[in-house]
């Protein structure tokens, strides 16, 4: 095993508690199980390590836990069950340290990392549709065909009926499929969803998607 000091950039290594000839390297070739890294004030963790040693130890977990206040770390075993703010012996990737010293054992990199769990099921989540976006898709449906049946009608009834040449015949039936589309709902939506974000802002309500606001106005009750 080696053992070294990390920070957000840089890591100096050293060997068996005396110091060796210094080498700074990038701290992202020390994310390899088994490595023994030393951290201290200030340090990004740079991968999940079980913790060996520990002194006034408390990292930023905020991102992790959703807690704002520091997790002071300690040697005691958590139980197999325990949640990821309870494991008090464990540092996670991407976590700072805020205060104390501590020596931990990488166990976990990349993917098999916390925080790359969280990466992979974000990945994995597929686009719903909300009930919007659905109805306006199925209103998008009907507008097509109905817009192909007029057009073919039109063009059947210039060439045979009207008696137009073939060229006059397809202009007429294109004018008309055209005038039929709706061209300014999508302007009319986005400016009845921006309406709605806006009421919803003063009411303390943020929302990073227009199409949310129909999905949210629709709620009764939101359990937090």
């Amino acid at each position: 095993m080696r053992a070294s000091s990390v920070n957000s950039e840089t890591a100096v290594e050293v060997g068996q508690g005396l110091a060796v000839q210094s080498q700074v390297v990038s701290s992202r070739i020390l994310q390899v199980p088994g490595d023994i890294v030393l951290l201290k004030s200030g340090d990004k963790v740079p991968a999940d390590m079980r913790l060996i040693e520990a002194t006034n130890l408390q990292v930023q977990e905020a991102m992790l836990t959703g807690e704002s206040v520091p997790m002071s770390k300690r040697l005691k075993p958590a139980p197999p069950a325990a949640s990821l703010g309870d494991r008090k012996c464990m540092t996670y990737s991407a976590t700072s340290v805020v205060s104390g010293q501590g020596k931990g054992i990488v166990v976990g990199t990349g993917d098999s990392a916390e925080i790359g769990q969280i990466n992979k099921m974000v990945n994995t989540v597929a686009n719903v549709k909300n009930n919007l976006l659905y109805q306006l898709e199925i209103l998008g449906r009907w507008l097509c065909l109905m817009v192909a049946v007029i057009a073919v009608i039109s063009f059947l009834l210039a060439l045979l009926y009207v008696r137009l040449d073939f060229k006059g015949a397809f202009e007429s039936a294109v004018s008309i499929a055209v005038a039929i589309i709706p061209e300014g709902l999508p302007a009319v939506v986005t400016i009845v969803l921006a309406i709605g974000t806006t009421v919803m802002a003063k009411n303390n309500a943020i929302i990073r998607q227009l199409p949310a606001v129909e999905t949210l106005g629709s709620l009764n009750v939101i359990c937090s």
